[in-house]
């Protein structure tokens, strides 16, 4: 699984129309908005490619989102060592 913490900037006016869409996300922790146009989430998705759809599908559903930024990316899975 992965954890990511990621900036939606946004057009002020549309800031909390967009948060409220966030919020009702699945697997979408929406932290609020910020400086009046940065919404602040946590993504968790399956892979990196989860991660990366959600990220545009984030991207595409507003045409008042002007980018989605990702701040940090972990795993919360245990790495193991090949012998």
């Amino acid at each position: 699984m992965l954890i990511a913490s990621m900036i939606v900037k946004v057009m002020p006016e549309k800031a909390e129309e967009i948060a409220l869409f966030l919020e009702r996300m699945p697997n979408v922790t929406n932290y609020g908005v910020h400086k009046e146009n940065n919404i602040i989430v946590v993504i968790e998705a399956h892979d990196e490619e989860q991660l990366e759809n959600l990220a545009k599908y984030i991207l595409d559903s507003y045409e008042d989102v002007l980018g989605v930024f990702p701040t940090f990316v972990g795993s919360d899975e245990e790495e193991t060592e090949l012998t």
